[in-house]
Order: structure tokens, then sequence, then C-alpha cells
């Protein structure tokens, strides 16, 4: 197991302050949020892609994942709107060709969202074909998609174990897998352990995040009533050796990125 720090923690200060933070506590692999200003696909270019490449490399880290932007703007792959529908497979196929530039392994993908006035099945054969086609696009350059599921606060579409498991059938795709983000885990009463057996070699990657047990805040490791160290011991029982990035980004932690990541990354290693 490897851990990873994610730059969305330290989205009010230069991508440089963060890549040296995670020299400074010895984490050696970060997954890369990609959102403004740090690295946001609809405003980049082939240069300052490879300039990202370069600063990461220079550190000595790791690139696990890319992680584009896809709850704070407006991109939704399952919307009832077909041109914004179009323009959002536009965006995470754009993001895609970012990621074989990068030479990131996995690219995180989720199901978007139907309005809560639709019935079940429309919202998910968007979200479906929507895939599909990004799906396609991964196949061809060699890119795993991570689908993690969202809180029933973020989407109604893919938010547990089934619905993830529903979404990959219906894709049909060998590029799609799973992941699991801890705090939309617990809030659907599910388990680490249901993750590894079901999912088998599909389960990729895993966002460790505390929480306040009724929420989608994602607290520091050990601010929160979620039990980490039972999730690690099962990952370690299934001998995971994939990453597990700290996905911290809740209340006041964006003021004191470093200190928030050390205080995270000591909690982990004392487990």
């Amino acid at each position: 197991m490897k851990i990873a720090g994610m730059n969305i923690t330290y989205r009010y200060y230069p991508f440089e302050v963060f890549l040296d933070s995670m020299a400074a506590l010895g984490i050696e692999a970060i997954e890369l949020w990609g959102g403004a200003p740090h690295f946001y696909t609809g405003a980049t270019s082939t240069e300052k892609i490879r300039q990202t490449k370069e600063a990461i490399r220079a550190r000595g880290l790791e690139l696990c994942c890319f992680t584009p932007e896809q709850c704070a703007y407006s991109f939704n792959i399952a919307a009832a709107d077909a041109e914004l529908r179009a323009s959002s497979v536009d965006y995470f196929i754009a993001s895609l060709h970012a990621a074989v530039e990068l030479e990131a392994p996995l690219m995180l993908v989720t199901s978007g969202l139907g309005y809560f006035s639709e019935k079940d099945d429309e919202p998910w054969q968007r979200s479906a074909d929507s895939l599909a086609q990004i799906a396609c696009v991964a196949e061809r350059e060699g890119i795993t998609l991570a689908l993690e599921p969202l809180t029933h606060f973020e989407s109604n579409i893919v938010t547990d174990l089934a619905g993830l498991k529903r979404m990959q059938q219906l894709v049909g795709s060998p590029a799609l897998k799973g992941m699991l983000d801890t705090v939309a885990m617990h809030l659907a009463h599910e388990t680490v352990s249901q993750y590894i057996e079901e999912l088998g070699a599909d389960f990729v990657h895993f966002h460790l995040i505390d929480g306040d047990g009724t929420s989608d805040a994602h607290l520091a490791p050990g601010d929160g009533v979620l039990p980490l160290a039972d999730y690690l011991e099962a990952l370690k029982q299934a001998q995971y050796t994939g990453f597990i990035t700290l996905e911290v980004m809740s209340g006041d932690y964006v003021l004191h990125p470093h200190e928030t990541l050390k205080r995270s990354y000591e909690y982990l290693k004392q487990l």
C-alpha cells in the first residue's frame, strides 16, 4: 500500500508548493486534481502538460491517478440537456489525452447525475452511453478508468457498490474499473471487504478520508468517526498493492494544507 497526496487540499497555493510539500513530507506519489488554478483541462496546452509532468518528476514523485474536476464545474455526463452532455464527454476525452501525455495509469470518473424528478433508467442510460464513449477512447489509449461512487448528496446514479457494478455491466468495457471513497462507502453502509470481494481485480484505487458519519465532509484522518484502522487492515489482508490517496478538502484545511497533510500522514503511520 502506497500513500498519495492530492493537490485539491492546496488549491489556494501554487502547484509547486504542493509538490515541494509532498517531497518534504516523504510522500512519494500524488493524485493530480485537474482543477484551476493548478491544471484545468479546459484551459491548458501540450506545453503546460509537459511542464506539469516534468515538475512532478523533478521532485521524484510518482503520478498515480489523474482526476479531472467533475463536481464543482458544469460538467455532467448524465445531463438531460444534450449539448451539455456532449460537451461533458468531450471534456473527459480531452482529459484522457492529457492523462496519456502525463503518463498517468488511471483517470478517475464519476457517473454524473440526473434530475431527481426523472425515472431511474433515464439518467442511468445517459450516463452509461457517455461512459461507453469515454471508455472506448480509454481502451485505445491504454488508460484505466476508475469509477468512483459518489455520496447521495452528490449524485443519484452511482452511489454504492451495487451501482458501480451495474454501471460496469451497462458500459461493458474492460477499461472501466472500480474504486472507493471511504466517506461515500460509509454513507452507503458498505465495507472495504465487500468492494475487494465483489470487484476482485477490478478494484484499482482508494480514497482514504475521515468523516462525521452523516455528511459528505472529507476530513483529515483522525478528525472524524470512521474506523480507518479497520479499513487499512482489510486492505492489508487482501494484499492490496495500489495507492491510497488522502483526499482532504473540507473546512479550513485548505488554509493550512502542509500542516494538515503532515498530521494526516503521521496519523496513518501510527495505525
